[in-house]
C-alpha cells in the first residue's frame, strides 16, 4: 500500500503517530499526513477543532517541511478533502 505516515497534533504542538485510517478522523482533531509516494503533506483541519490546535498544526506542517524540503504541503479543512486525499485514506465521500 501507500506509505503514508499519520501524526495528531496534541495541545503541546507535539505529533502523536496515529494510524493512518479513516477512523482516525476525528472533527475535533487537527492530524498531518504525510505521502510519501506523492510527496505530499497534508494538514487535515477538522471542524471543530480549536484554533490553537490548528495554528500549531500550521507551524508543525512548516517544519516537516523542512525535513522534506521537496514535499508540498496541502492544507485541508474537512468537509472539503480532494479525492486523492480521500483515496489515500480509503474514505468513500459519502
Amino acid at each position: 500500500g501507500p506509505m503514508v505516515e499519520a501524526f495528531e497534533i496534541d495541545s503541546d504542538a507535539k505529533l502523536t503517530e496515529t494510524k493512518a485510517r479513516a477512523s482516525t478522523i476525528d472533527t475535533e482533531k487537527v492530524l498531518v499526513f504525510i505521502d510519501h509516494d506523492e510527496k505530499t503533506i497534508y494538514l487535515w483541519r477538522g471542524a471543530k477543532a480549536e484554533l490553537f490546535k490548528k495554528l500549531m498544526g500550521t507551524r508543525v506542517a512548516a517544519k516537516l517541511s523542512h525535513n522534506y524540503p521537496k514535499y508540498r504541503i496541502r492544507p485541508i479543512t474537512e468537509g472539503s478533502e480532494p479525492a486523492a486525499f480521500l483515496d489515500l485514506l480509503g474514505i468513500k465521500r459519502t
